[in-house]
């Protein structure tokens, strides 16, 4: 089955473009012009990859992009995000509110082509056909709802903490920040949960990982948390969503 790319974008120029260049290379293409549009399409066909423009006529961007991340049917899609706006601070923006990449425009067609290709490869090679997630010395089994290290099953997450570990480890090595973890995991801003209640979700998870594993579930000081696993990576990048 070929790999299947929604494209959501008000420009027709940039539609036809993307729709030749990814057809060319073996994709499937979906289009959409709007941010409803865009969110529908993606449910019901669950792309492996949306790329996605921030100015579009009914929607924000980033607010597309929150709707795909707060739904448990598309929320490990990747988005790459695609602007012809330039502020200051506006790909960490995207970033931290759930793109996984982000290109300015006007963008080279090798360029957005690599970009593409290397996402695609960190979501299909994290997340098998069996639900499985493997990153260093730890496996998820995402059906059975099952933490191993090592080969050792660990204690049994309750359902949020569970979510928290399984965004961590799939966005690992990268930092996701507080608000990032709690929209995924409640589907709300950080602000609206009590002040320490992620915190304590991270305790009761390093609790039940066991020192060894739990010593890769880092706390960045005055950002987020981090998965990292030092027998497969030891760089810190930087926060993202």
């Amino acid at each position: 089955m070929p790999t299947r790319i929604l494209v959501v974008d008000d420009e027709v120029s940039i539609r036809n473009l993307l729709s030749r260049v990814l057809a060319r290379e073996g994709f499937e293409v979906e289009l959409a012009m709007t941010g409803v549009e865009g969110v529908d399409v993606a449910t019901r066909h669950r792309p492996d990859l949306v790329i996605l423009d921030l100015n579009l006529p009914d929607l924000y961007g980033e607010d597309v992009c929150m709707q795909i991340r707060q739904n448990p049917a598309t929320e490990n899609v990747p988005v790459l995000v695609l602007t012809g706006k330039v502020a200051p601070g506006l790909a960490a923006r995207c970033l931290n509110g759930g793109a996984d990449d982000y290109l300015s425009k006007p963008f080279d067609i090798v360029d957005i082509t690599a970009h593409i290709g290397a996402l695609l490869r960190r979501s299909q090679g994290l997340v098998s056909s069996r639900g499985t997630i493997s990153k260093g010395r730890l496996t998820i089994r995402v059906f059975e709802r099952m933490v191993f290290w090592k080969d050792r099953r660990l204690d049994t997450l309750a359902p949020k903490e569970f979510e928290i570990l399984r965004h961590l480890v799939v966005e690992s090595p990268k930092v996701l920040d507080k608000n990032g973890l709690a929209l995924r995991a409640w589907g709300i801003p950080s602000e609206q949960l009590h002040q320490r209640t992620l915190d304590v979700h991270i305790r009761r998870i390093r609790k039940k990982l066991g020192p060894a594993a739990a010593a890769c579930l880092k706390t960045i000081p005055s950002v987020g948390f981090q998965w990292l696993d030092e027998s497969s990576s030891s760089a810190l990048i930087p926060a993202a969503r």
